[in-house]
C-alpha cells in the first residue's frame, strides 16, 4: 500500500530546498535538484501556491518562497493537496469487494487505522523529515 504519492514526495523534496536556500529558490535551481518532469514540478508548485504553501515571483530574482512559514507545515498538509484519501470509513476497495459495506467486518479497523495514520500526519511536520 501505497500512503505517499509521487506528486506528495517531490513537493516535500521541493519545501525542503526552498527552505534549505534561506526560504527562496529560483526555478531552475529547484527543478535541477528534484530531478522531475518540469510540467509535473509546475503542476506541483501551482498547488503549492494555491493552496496557500508557497508563493511565485516573477522576473529577474523570481521563483518561488513561503507564504505559510516552513516550521508550520505538516505531512497532512502536504497529504491533503495532492492524495484523493477515501473518506475515514469508507470502503479501501472501493466497494469492488463487499456487496453490503454495513455488515463489513473490516469498517472499524479500517477506520480506526485511518484515523490514526491521519493523526500521525498531522504530528509530524516536514522540518523533522530530515533530522
Amino acid at each position: 500500500m501505497r500512503i505517499i504519492k509521487k506528486e506528495t514526495d517531490y513537493a516535500l523534496r521541493a519545501l525542503y530546498f526552498i527552505h534549505e536556500k534561506g526560504g527562496k529558490a529560483a526555478v531552475s535551481q529547484i527543478y535541477s535538484q528534484i530531478k522531475a518532469p518540469r510540467p509535473f514540478l509546475r503542476k506541483i508548485f501551482r498547488m503549492l501556491a494555491l493552496s496557500g504553501i508557497l508563493i511565485s515571483k516573477k522576473g529577474k530574482n523570481g521563483g518561488f518562497e513561503f507564504k505559510k512559514p516552513f516550521n508550520s507545515i505538516t505531512l497532512a498538509d502536504i497529504n491533503e493537496i495532492f492524495d484523493e484519501m477515501t473518506p475515514l470509513g469508507g470502503c479501501p476497495f472501493k466497494n469492488r469487494i463487499c456487496s453490503n459495506f454495513r455488515s463489513c467486518a473490516l469498517k472499524g479497523k479500517i477506520r480506526a487505522i485511518e484515523q490514526e495514520t491521519y493523526q500521525r500526519l498531522k504530528r509530524t511536520y516536514i522540518k523533522d523529515m530530515w533530522d
